[in-house]
């Protein structure tokens, strides 16, 4: 069975708590509300007590490297393709920590111009998915942001494992704060591996330069005409319309454009504009893709692509309202560390079962054709857990009499705890003239 081998193998890889960490890990996956980690300690998989918990997080240890491995080699069997490529989602997502000042290394989570300043930390998470129309991923990556990376950089970082442990063609999708030679470059040394990043309408991007003379001195020219988003300066090189459920999508594509900071990355810019049944478009603009692959890829295939990121979304909704994604509020690097690998391996135990298990809806819940055509949902799954994994057993050990703890010695005061400030990133300084009056 998938599922207990996964188990197995997860429990193989941990180097201390092993039996600890696996109790937390089965209360964790049928809890279903998470308001704080300890709060798990009364669930029925979890045969420890309360004051475990924290020291668990603290001190479990993984061998990422057998870990990592795992999370390639039990993806699920049925997990589908488009145009024989893996699909990949990448994305970030925030844990807000405003009033946490023992907490180290916390940075802005601003993005947009007009957000309201908040302070914590950043997650970056990269995503298998699954089955198209539904909202399952195999999360196979989660490391935090650190406040010295941009989002793009600790992405590129993932995608670079992702290339040497799986070396089948596949494709990474993300949103257009990728969009960028950060990210982009390390797509040039990769053979495999292709990205497929939404652009800003206001985006420019150059042209293949004309060859330069033979004998001509200087260096030879790197850009050629430019080609402005928002007007586009020549004919598509590809046309295609096709219908997606009821609405049609005209696709249009302009081959041989690169980045101005990344003249060596030339790829296929794609523009996407959906219809109304009357003709008129549905948006207001257009939705522009870059394409790092084989400019034959069907297009239809790209933007199918590129609306399966979606799944992500879900995915984050999904672990913050069930599974309590941003519930741990130690101020511990390693504990706040180790939270999210729990969430994406409980997550992965209901990605494992959920052909195993049979839908337990209340009985006010209208009963809908959508699990036989979709299957089920995370959600329901969750509710049918606790019942699976008592059947399955655990290869976890039960506890052992330790007698009781000696607490701290007598006259012991614990040091203050180190507060540190927010990190803050320097704007540039402007060039001003000094006045010698």
């Amino acid at each position: 069975m998938l599922l207990q081998q996964f188990r197995q193998t997860v429990y193989q890889s941990l180097i201390k708590r092993a039996d600890a960490f696996l109790d937390l890990l089965d209360a964790l996956t049928v809890a279903g509300h998470v308001n704080s980690p300890v709060a798990l300690s009364e669930e029925t998989p979890y045969r420890r007590k309360f004051s475990s918990v924290f020291d668990t997080l603290r001190q479990a240890e993984f061998d990422f490297d057998e870990l990592l491995s795992a999370l390639y080699e039990f993806q699920p069997p049925d997990s589908e393709k488009i145009a024989g490529y893996e699909v990949y989602g990448l994305d970030t997502t925030p844990n807000e920590r405003p009033e946490a000042e023992t907490l180290e290394d916390r940075g802005s989570l601003k993005t947009q111009k007009d957000e309201p300043v908040r302070y914590g930390h950043k997650y970056s998470w990269l995503v298998r998915l699954v089955n198209w129309g539904t909202s399952w991923v195999a999360p196979v990556d989660v490391g935090r942001v650190a406040t010295g990376l941009s989002d793009s950089q600790a992405g590129g970082v993932q995608v670079q494992e992702l290339d040497r442990r799986n070396r089948k063609p596949k494709v990474v999708v993300s949103d257009s704060l990728y969009a960028n030679h950060l990210f982009l470059a390390v797509f040039l040394t990769l053979k495999n591996t292709f990205a497929l990043v939404r652009l800003r309408n206001n985006m420019v991007f150059f042209g293949c330069p004309r060859p330069h003379p033979k004998g001509k001195r200087g260096a030879p020219a790197k850009h050629g005409p430019k080609f402005k988003l928002s007007v586009p300066s020549r004919t598509p090189d590809r046309t295609e319309t096709f219908l997606l459920g009821e609405q049609t999508v005209i696709l249009q594509a302009w081959h041989g454009l690169h980045l101005k900071k990344l003249a060596g990355l030339v790829g296929t810019v794609l523009r996407i504009e959906f219809l109304r049944p009357d003709g008129t478009p549905r948006y207001q603009r257009p939705m522009w893709l870059f394409w790092t692959g084989p400019d034959t890829t069907p297009l239809a295939d790209l933007c199918r692509m590129y609306l399966w990121r979606f799944a992500i979304e879900h995915f984050f909704r999904f672990c913050k309202q069930h599974l309590g994604l941003n519930a741990n509020q130690s101020t511990d690097l390693v504990s706040t560390g180790n939270w999210m690998w729990w969430c994406a391996l409980a997550y992965w135990q209901l990605l494992l079962m959920r052909d195993e298990v049979k839908a337990s809806r209340p009985a006010w819940y209208p009963a809908g054709t959508q699990t036989e055509t979709k299957g089920l949902a995370p959600g329901q799954v969750q509710r049918s857990a606790l019942g699976y994994l008592v059947r399955l057993g655990t290869p976890a050990k039960n506890t052992r009499p330790a007698g009781k703890g000696k607490g701290r010695s007598k006259g012991y005061h614990p040091p203050a705890r180190t507060r540190y400030p927010v990190v803050k990133k320097a704007k540039k300084p402007h060039n001003r003239a000094v006045s010698t009056a």
